[in-house]
Formats: structure tokens, sequence, C-alpha cells
């Protein structure tokens, strides 16, 4: 088993990478090209996915003994 460690700056860089790349989806997202859905939506929908995403991945990284206060 390997041992992997992320220090605290680079969990937060990570998050603010994942963040920007859900803010920046809808620019070219599927949801507007293909839906009725409005840009609002669609952003909506790309915020919430961040949420859920940051969550989980937060719960996980505490899981393993992260502290991810901020």
């Amino acid at each position: 088993m390997k041992v992997i460690l992320i220090e605290e700056a680079r969990f937060a860089e990570v998050m603010t990478l994942i963040r920007s790349e859900c803010l920046a989806m809808p620019d070219n997202c599927y949801l507007r090209q293909h839906t009725g859905l409005t840009e609002q939506q669609v952003k909506f929908a790309a915020d919430e996915m961040f949420r859920k995403f940051n969550f989980h991945f937060v719960r996980w990284a505490q899981s393993h003994g992260a502290s991810c206060v901020k």
C-alpha cells in the first residue's frame, strides 16, 4: 500500500482548481447545448455539482485524519 501525503496548501489548491473547473463548465456545457435549461439554471447545476463533490471529498479526507476546516 502506498501512502500519499497532501499538505494543507495543496489540498486547498486542489479544491480551488476543482471549483474553477466547475464554474467554467457552463461556458461549454452539454446542458446548455442540448437541453432547455437557462444559463442561470446551468450555473446553478455547476455550483451544486461542486458543492456535492466538495462535501464528499472533504468528508473522505477527514475520515483519513485531515483537518479540513477553513
